[in-house]
């Protein structure tokens, strides 16, 4: 990736959900090893991208705080913190605030990294961009192998290419709520990472108190 490569790609934070899981606790502000969860995803997007900002639901101005501390850089004439666009659906999962962050994007790449994935590798962003930028593809997300020797695909940590805005519109305005079948609808590719806890998620009560 070169430098001119990392100033196209910005960073979107992924915190819309309801927090099911998390028995409706804001998933992205539950506290994990003495930092919101969140923080430790946005130190790592910064650290990648050239710009940034956040999709979330709630809590708008404890997110704005947390990209305030990662000493983000928020993409120009964008809100640091951005809700589901008004037009879309209530409670239309992920996918909702991929529209809405493909619509603010001014940059050729989205980067989107969900709020519960603490670990991300360090050359996440790199390596996806350079394999995208190899083959001409639109979307490209990491994939690891699990202990059974399976193969997991992280959809919702995903590279995007800003011209892809109108085809996933147009999807999610066929009722297509599935993030997967919309990435497989593009010309996507994957990379393979060794390290498999750098994605692990930890969205419930069970997995966090496992964790802290």
């Amino acid at each position: 990736m070169t430098a001119s490569s990392w100033s196209q790609v910005t960073g979107c934070l992924l915190a819309g959900g309801e927090g099911r899981r998390m028995g409706g606790r804001d998933k992205g502000l539950v506290p994990y090893q003495g930092r919101p969860l969140a923080a430790w995803v946005l130190d790592r997007l910064v650290a990648q991208t050239a710009t940034q900002f956040a999709i979330a639901n709630r809590n708008q101005p404890d997110y704005a705080s947390l990209l305030q501390q990662a000493h983000a850089t928020i993409t120009p004439g964008v809100p640091a913190v951005l809700p589901d666009a008004p037009d879309l659906p209530l409670a239309s999962g992920p996918l909702a605030g991929i529209v809405t962050a493909l619509r603010h994007t001014t940059t050729l790449w989205l980067m989107v990294t969900p709020c519960d994935t603490p670990h991300l590798p360090s050359d996440l962003v790199a390596r996806l961009l350079d394999e995208a930028e190899r083959c001409g593809a639109e979307a490209v997300v990491p994939a690891t192998v699990d202990s059974d020797g399976k193969q997991r695909v992280h959809w919702v940590c995903v590279l995007l290419r800003k011209g892809v805005s109108a085809k996933v519109e147009a999807m999610f305005a066929q009722d297509e709520r599935k993030l997967r079948v919309c990435i497989q609808a593009l010309n996507w590719t994957s990379v393979s990472f060794a390290d498999a806890n750098g994605f692990d998620n930890i969205n419930s009560l069970e997995t966090l108190n496992g964790r802290n």
